[in-house]
């Protein structure tokens, strides 16, 4: 997982990669060379490409194995077909082949195939969002290739490819009224040595709920178990914790909170059984491979790091910048105070949409052009 530092539109955007044994290792960084702002950057599976999506609506794709003779990562693509910012990207596992998701202001989501290698085509192009797409990720490989998709036109879409009829084929459902912002995966649930043949994810969004989700067939349902509202501002990040058991996920809010969510089993009750209060606004949130490990981005491009200590709460393990990792010396656990009970599911009401609800929301959404 990495650690997104934005310095300016003329300096380095810096990749840290945070290992569990050898914390703050840098594996390298890119330079922009003027390509203007850097919305998001991924590494694919092996940590040997890196994409990042550009205000510009370009998709760059580096060669970061360069890095381990001490050179740059070498500009290997530059993928046009947004006519709008690009605000996510996202790899597929590589038994589906060297495959890349994009999505925009532009209200498109775009997956590209390496055919020889630097060279990147358009295999899928999904125009049926009418507001700009937020955020898009791949499902686990056990469900196939897969990708989902949120909108600032409340929807949560669901691309799956089927290799008898080689087409793509699309479910839909309103997760977010107010604007969907933000969704992550659940890993593949398995049973007995077999996974099971339905999916789930969480959404977030502008109405500062989350909704967690279940596709199996062509049916794409909002489980029945929703989430307490626990944020006041807009959801801008969740994390699925990759680990199986228990079944955990983060949220991220301009609230200046991250809140954490446990379920037991599947159907019964989640929990929120921490809470974190940050100085800034959460813009991301990612897991180390082990979940035990999560990264919090908030503010201006700070990083924190918190683990998952014995008795299943949160503390401070130290910050992450361009040098390395720091240690906190002291460290801070976090978790729900006295007087805060875990917060059992509760049916989450949907904010009444005031005249100064919309005229936030009208702010907010200028803010990031996507009206």
């Amino acid at each position: 997982w990495l650690k997104k530092h934005f310095l300016s539109q003329t300096r380095a955007f810096q990749i840290t990669a945070t290992m569990v044994g050898t914390l703050g290792q840098m594996v390298g960084s890119l330079e922009l060379q003027g390509f203007g702002a850097l919305h998001d950057v991924q590494l694919d599976y092996y940590g040997k490409r890196a994409a990042g999506a550009f205000e510009d609506g370009v998709v760059r794709v580096w060669d970061t194995r360069s890095q381990e003779q001490g050179e740059q990562p070498k500009l290997l693509a530059e993928l046009k077909g947004h006519e709008g910012p690009a605000w996510k990207v996202s790899w597929a596992h590589p038994q589906f082949g060297s495959v890349l998701a994009s999505c925009s202001y532009d209200m498109k989501v775009i997956i590209w195939k390496e055919v020889h290698p630097g060279n990147f085509q358009i295999c899928h192009m999904d125009t049926t969002h009418t507001a700009s797409v937020n955020d898009c990720q791949f499902s686990p490989r056990e469900y196939g290739l897969r990708l989902a998709s949120v909108s600032s036109d409340g929807t949560l879409s669901v691309l799956t490819y089927d290799a008898t009829t080689a087409q793509w084929r699309r479910l839909s459902a309103v997760a977010h009224p107010a604007g969907a912002q933000t969704l992550s995966w659940a890993p593949a649930a398995v049973r007995d040595g077999t996974v099971l043949p339905y999916s789930r994810l969480v959404t977030g969004g502008l109405d500062n709920c989350l909704s967690v989700w279940k596709i199996e067939g062509e049916e794409c349902v909002r489980e029945r178990t929703p989430l307490a509202q626990t944020h006041t501002d807009w959801v801008r990040a969740v994390a699925w914790r990759p680990c199986a058991s228990p079944t955990m996920f983060a949220s991220g809010s301009w609230d200046q909170v991250v809140n954490i969510y446990a379920q037991e089993m599947e159907g019964q009750a989640w929990r929120q059984i921490s809470k974190i209060n940050l100085p800034g606004k959460v813009e991301g949130l990612a897991w180390s491979v082990t979940g035990s490990i999560l990264s919090v981005s908030y503010g201006d491009g700070e990083s924190v790091l918190y683990k998952e200590n014995y008795d299943g709460n949160f503390e401070e393990l130290g910050k992450v910048s361009e040098a390395g990792y720091v240690e906190v010396p002291n460290s801070v656990t976090a978790k729900l105070a006295p007087n805060e009970d875990a917060i059992p599911v509760a049916v989450q009401a949907q904010p009444p949409q005031d005249a100064q609800f919309m005229e936030q929301q009208q702010a907010v959404l200028s803010s990031f052009g996507m009206m």
